[in-house]
């Protein structure tokens, strides 16, 4: 399976009313796209530079293909995204991650309501391939027992290249290497999560890079309350 992120940082004089519809059809787009799977929204409540998260996955590189180029894609979509179009909503992403996404086995990210967690982080470009899966398997269990963490996946962004063509990356290596999504059942969860004040729960780049004997040299986060079409199961394929 594909797990993809679009996180947008809003254009200041978008119009409320045509953001919502925006958010709206990221929302709903599994309706009319039936390639695309667990499509939800969010609002970032955290103080990166950006507002909305669209996640979502699909079965395959092919099912990701079939969906780039489904008229609902061109025809709706678009309109709130393209530099030329007057109903463009979203503007320069300065966090580095407009695109991001992993491949996995199956939906270990499945979560149907909740708050999200989106950590970003760069490791160390001198980092050897053995030592970026250490912080990919010690970070997907670190955090294990926590009451109310129910999801926690951490991989390497391989769909964070510009675009994705279907078939590979295209585009210039992303920022940020790996990707570590968790799941909390309720915001009251998260907020004893973050109050445990840990490193891991928090996006101190100098704490992370100490706590990882180096290996991560930058870290971001996003969070938000996941929403979802509830006119559509979170598991349907039809």
């Amino acid at each position: 399976m594909l797990r993809r992120f679009e996180l947008y940082t809003l254009a200041p004089a978008a119009p409320p009313g045509t953001v919502g519809d925006f958010e709206r059809a990221c929302r709903t787009c599994g309706r009319y796209i039936p390639e695309v799977l667990d499509s939800a929204t969010g609002r970032n409540e955290s103080p990166a530079p950006v507002q909305l998260a669209w996640e979502h996955a699909f079965d395959s590189a092919e099912a990701y293909h079939r969906y780039m180029v489904h008229p609902f894609h061109a025809a709706v979509l678009d309109r709130y995204l393209l530099y030329d179009s007057p109903e463009r909503v979203v503007t320069h992403n300065a966090l580095g991650a407009g695109l991001v996404g992993y491949e996995c086995d199956g939906p270990a990210y499945r979560m149907e309501r909740g708050v999200r967690r989106l950590v970003l982080l760069k490791v160390g470009d001198d980092v050897s391939a053995d030592g970026a899966r250490g912080v990919t398997v010690e970070l997907t269990s670190a955090d294990a027992g926590i009451s109310g963490l129910v999801v926690s996946v951490v991989a390497a962004n391989s769909l964070g290249a510009a675009w994705f063509d279907g078939v590979t990356p295209v585009g210039p290596p992303p920022k940020w290497t790996h990707l570590w999504e968790q799941a909390f059942e309720s915001a009251d969860a998260f907020a004893s999560y973050r109050a445990r004040s840990t490193w891991r729960a928090g996006a101190d780049p100098a704490a992370w890079n100490t706590e990882t004997g180096g290996l991560v040299s930058d870290v971001a986060e996003i969070w938000y309350s996941i929403a979802r079409d509830l006119g559509r199961s979170a598991t349907s394929r039809t």
